[in-house]
């Protein structure tokens, strides 16, 4: 009966069969607004228009080292070593490594959604993912200052009850989907 594979929640299963039409009608949406905004105060809208190119502009960057991230994962990783690491048998490895992956991660959170998605995808666990991206709260290069303004017993009660409630939150999520 261990055959390796995670239970399949009525979350994988609505991922299985949702077709995929959510962000484009995110996108229909936006540019409805936008063009109310065009046609209501046409400066809003081309200051806007200006502010989107100029994020584009510098996200670009930082979006091709994802898709190249996303590219080499794809590349040496298999679904085995996910589920060895972060799948239903994974044990307090997984554990470990979700919440030391989620703490030493770094860069904007939307940018870890594509690889994250892609591990789940090949079998890691809900409760692991609740808990890498609760655990991305601690921030190792800010703890120097934190202690430094609010003292040490203040931070080591801080990082603790992040963790600690880092694998209560993930544990809730695995339990609930």
């Amino acid at each position: 009966m261990s055959s390796g594979k995670h239970k399949e929640t009525r979350y994988d299963q609505k991922l299985k069969n949702s077709p995929g039409y959510e962000g484009w009608w995110f996108l229909f949406a936006v540019l409805i607004l936008h063009l109310g905004v065009r046609i209501i105060e046409p400066t809003y809208s081309v200051e806007s228009l200006d502010y989107f190119v100029q994020a584009l502009y510098k996200l670009l960057p930082a979006f091709g080292l994802m898709f190249l991230l996303l590219w080499l994962f794809n590349l040496f990783a298999n679904p085995q070593q996910v589920s060895r690491y972060f799948g239903l048998h994974s044990g307090l490895k997984g554990w470990m490594f979700a919440i030391v992956g989620g703490i030493i991660s770094m860069g904007s959170m939307y940018l870890w959604y594509p690889l994250l998605q892609d591990l789940k995808a090949k079998g890691m666990r809900t409760s692991l993912l609740a808990s890498f991206l609760y655990s991305r709260a601690i921030k190792i290069p800010m703890l120097p200052f934190m202690a430094h303004y609010f003292g040490s017993l203040y931070t080591v009660l801080f990082v603790f009850n992040i963790v600690l409630f880092s694998v209560t939150s993930g544990l809730m999520m695995g339990a609930s989907l």
